[in-house]
């Protein structure tokens, strides 16, 4: 009887104490391995973020750039830095254009019928805004707007600087938390 009793509590101290036993002694963990800090949700890191850094990209002008520029320096979110290195995000802008080099019927002298080809107008076809972490390049916010096409300059111009209006309203509404 005093054997079973023995056995029992020994037993019952094994059993309690081996899952102690069992987190110290993690194969894949090293005993002087640190724990990593908490990851913290995107919604986290844009709010915790205080400087950015804008970034150009993409062959088109400066147009949705410089009302991105404009519209973030009025917010005043975000402190800009001239370089990524002192950045909590860098914003890209990506602004694509695309040349339109139509066909049109025309007719030529002696009544024959010929083609002549456009200008070369280029109109902007997208405009995208992505917000990255400045430390481990996770893009924490995307978003994109293609402008409306028009056929004189002033009107492309116009319809892009419209575009990124919307683009840079758009992620103030979701950093500010307006949905």
């Amino acid at each position: 009887m005093y054997r079973r009793l023995l056995c029992l509590n020994f037993l019952l101290l094994s059993v309690s104490l081996l899952p102690a036993m069992q987190q110290e002694q993690k194969p894949d963990q090293k005993p002087d391995e640190k724990k990593s800090a908490p990851v913290l949700s995107i919604a986290t890191r844009l709010a915790s973020a205080k400087t950015a850094f804008l970034k150009r990209t993409g062959n088109g002008d400066n147009a949705a750039y410089d009302v991105v520029s404009s519209t973030l320096d009025g917010w005043g979110r975000f402190q800009p830095v001239n370089t990524p290195d002192k950045a909590d995000v860098i914003i890209e802008i990506y602004s694509l254009q695309e040349t339109s080099g139509g066909v049109s019927a025309s007719a030529g002298g002696g009544g024959r019928r010929g083609r002549s080809v456009g200008r070369g107008d280029s109109t902007p076809a997208l405009i995208r805004l992505t917000v990255y972490d400045a430390k481990s390049h996770v893009a924490l916010w995307t978003g994109s707007e293609h402008p409306k096409g028009a056929l004189k300059k002033i009107d492309r111009e116009n319809n892009e600087v419209e575009a990124a209006q919307r683009l840079v309203s758009k992620f103030h509404d979701d950093v500010e938390g307006k949905q």
